[in-house]
């Protein structure tokens, strides 16, 4: 038990360092400045920042939230997002690397495989990636290429590398495989490659559904690109660590994934809604939030129950579900573009994608 918490302990120190790196990428983003150079300072007062008021959470809680210079507020950014990092950090060491049992009851540490290692070490990259993504998304409610593209990127490079190192493992036991359509269905760069398109596909119908209805883009042209990233990661991490031998399981995650985003988004934002709604008498609006909402959580606890295990049965119920989505989306739009004033309810989509996909890591 000693082992594990030394290790736990360690893990989370770094990825407190790490979030408090990822709060200077996320802020130099938006201030289109080099994450390398200047040194540390507080955005107000400029005065360049002593190593210690640099300590992750730690110098936040004994400066109590304010500069030392100036003595203006220290956004409560910096110490969410290293906690946040640094507990995705441990989530994901015992999630992927299953180091011991859930008690610690073990009386030595699990041996851990270099293959878990390398998978961990991808994860961890693009969760720091998610974060700044969706970080850049909340403050500047833009996505920044410099983020969102190594996400693709990194995940159809991780279905290629999988993809080698296992032909070559395979050759060297076995001998040349049979290039025949089952080599081909199983192969993960073709799940990450098309998982990629599929969800920037699905992300733009949905957001040009906007300019078909009331002439503007339901989501931001970024916010296809995360999906499209989700995708590429989640079709070469599914192919690589579960056998797949068709795409549905892949589909099936992704759908999942971006629904799970609408809930968050909708959760976020319900409350004030719903209120503005019942004010302005909308009622064909509310129904079709309720039912869409409704509708949704008995679509995904069927899923968990294995109700929908039969192909007719979680086709039909899908497409329901996509068109009680679009009509609601539909609704939505009519009603920002009829009142301006529900502009104010407006909150960027990417950060609700992220959340779902970091929730769908954990469960994959």
């Amino acid at each position: 038990m000693a082992l594990s918490l030394v290790i736990l302990g360690f893990i989370f120190v770094v990825g407190l360092c790490i979030g408090s790196f990822l709060n200077v990428v996320i802020l130099r983003t938006v201030s289109e400045e080099s994450i390398v150079f200047p040194a540390s300072k507080c955005p107000k007062c400029q005065n360049p920042l002593k190593w210690y008021h640099n300590i992750p959470v730690l110098s936040y809680i004994f400066l109590r939230g304010k500069c030392a210079f100036c003595k203006e507020p220290i956004s409560i950014q910096y110490p969410i997002v290293e906690l946040l990092t640094a507990m995705l950090f441990i989530g994901l060491f015992i999630k992927y690397c299953n180091p011991f049992d859930p008690l610690f009851g073990l009386s030595m540490i699990n041996p851990i495989t270099l293959a878990q290692v390398l998978v961990y070490l991808f994860v961890l990259v693009i969760t720091c990636l998610f974060i700044a993504i969706a970080g850049t998304d909340i403050l500047e409610k833009k996505v920044a290429d410099a983020h969102v593209i190594p996400v693709i990127i990194l995940g159809i490079l991780y279905s290629i590398v999988y993809s080698v190192v296992t032909f070559i493992a395979y050759t060297k036991a076995n001998g040349m495989p049979k290039f025949d359509w089952t080599f081909i269905s199983t192969c993960p760069v073709i799940y990450s490659l098309a998982a990629a398109i599929l969800g920037f596909l699905i992300m733009e119908a949905i957001s040009r559904l906007g300019l078909v209805t009331v002439g503007a883009r339901a989501f931001g042209e970024g916010d296809s690109y995360i999906a499209a990233g989700i995708g590429a990661v989640f079709g070469g991490l599914l192919a690589s660590v579960n056998v797949v031998e068709n795409f549905f399981p892949i589909f099936q995650t992704l759908i999942a994934t971006l629904i799970l985003s609408g809930i968050i988004q909708i959760i976020i934002t319900l409350p004030i809604f719903i209120k503005k709604l019942i004010v302005n008498k909308n009622w064909v609006t509310l129904g079709a939030v309720s039912v869409f909402i409704i509708y949704t959580i008995g679509y995904l606890c069927a899923q968990q129950l294995n109700w929908l295990i039969n192909p007719v049965a979680y086709w039909s119920s899908t497409v329901v579900l996509l068109a009680l989505g679009i009509f609601t989306c539909r609704e939505l739009l009519c009603g920002l573009k009829e009142n301006k004033a529900a502009d104010a309810l407006y909150l960027p989509f990417g950060p609700a994608m992220i959340a779902a996909a970091l929730i769908v890591m954990f469960m994959v």
